[in-house]
This record gives C-alpha cells, sequence and structure tokens, in this order.
C-alpha cells in the first residue's frame, strides 16, 4: 500500500472525517482529499505529524517495509 490508501485506512480506523484530521494536522482539508486520492504528496512536516496522530512510524504510514 501506499500513502494515499494507508491514510485513508489508518482516519478510517480512527474514525476521523477528513475536516477533523485536517484540523488536527495543521492543514487544510483539501490536502487531506487530495493526498487521499494520490494527487498530491504530503510534505515530510505533515507525515510526521500525520504519524504522530496515529502513533505509528513514518515507514508505516509510507508504506515502506524495512527489513
Amino acid at each position: 500500500m501506499n500513502i494515499a490508501e494507508n491514510l485513508k485506512k489508518k482516519r478510517e480506523e480512527y474514525d476521523l472525517e477528513q475536516q477533523e484530521l485536517a484540523k488536527r494536522a495543521g492543514v487544510s482539508t483539501s490536502l487531506i482529499c487530495a493526498i487521499e486520492r494520490g494527487l498530491k504528496l504530503p510534505s515530510l512536516g505533515t507525515v510526521v505529524v500525520l504519524a504522530d496522530i496515529f502513533h505509528c512510524s513514518v515507514d508505516e504510514l509510507i508504506g515502506r517495509k524495512v527489513s
């Protein structure tokens, strides 16, 4: 999976609307929507904030498998 799929999955697991996630992350709702649709990639800082919100690693959020 990639960040678009992982972000949507995590958001739904936490039962958050895009608007609430955007508010918590300090970004726009349109950015969250664009990331989930695969139209934009978030900045590294945004990825870190999102990983913190979901209590997961950046690697897990972006879909990187560490061996």
